[in-house]
């Protein structure tokens, strides 16, 4: 865990263990398995690539006279080709699409895809689990805090506007507090 992460270690108060601990070690377990297989996909997609380009076509040069490509039917359609041209183009592109479709399920990579997005999901249904638990400590407010904005904060830039700004702010008011306490006991 980094400097902004809270410790998964809480203090149970009462005869009942808390169970945040145990959620947050799970949702890390899930988080780590999810960054494998974020890896697995990439190193398939960069092998695939070095075998075959993205699907796609060739467009008209730009008004600097760089190359431009499309790699969807919108693309092509927003060109204002003639229909004929246009037509001829799109089944080429549909023709580089199921090859290219072939060669990712041959090599993996479909499948691959696939357990990412089922990790994303168990990842996600781990975190709505433990923001749905009630909080017993500090400790446990930091850690629901901490998966709330790694689970939800739209992506780097947001730590710098308000509401995820905020948020960060007041997990590193926690974390003051907490060891503010356990110095001072």
């Amino acid at each position: 865990m980094g400097p902004e992460q809270p410790s998964p270690q809480a203090v149970s108060f009462g005869p009942l263990t808390d169970p945040m601990p145990r959620l947050f070690a799970a949702f890390q377990a899930l988080l780590e398995r999810h960054e494998a297989a974020l890896a697995d996909c990439d190193r398939i997609e960069t092998a695939l690539l070095a075998q075959m380009d993205y699907p796609r076509v060739s467009l008209r040069p730009d008004w600097d006279g760089s190359r431009r490509y499309a790699a969807d039917a919108l693309s092509i359609a927003q060109e204002g080709l003639p229909g004929r041209h246009r037509r001829r183009l799109e089944r080429v592109l549909q023709r580089r699409q199921r090859r290219w479709d072939a060669a990712a399920h041959a090599a993996g990579l479909t499948a691959a895809q696939a357990h990412e997005v089922e990790l994303d999901g168990a990842v996600l249904d781990t975190a709505d689990r433990l923001l749905a638990t009630p909080a017993w400590t500090l400790d446990a407010v930091m850690l629901k805090l901490f998966v709330l904005l790694s689970t939800r904060e739209p992506g780097p830039h947001a730590g710098a506007t308000t509401r995820w700004r905020e948020l960060r702010l007041i997990l590193m008011d926690l974390q003051g507090l907490a060891t503010n306490s356990a110095s001072h006991p």
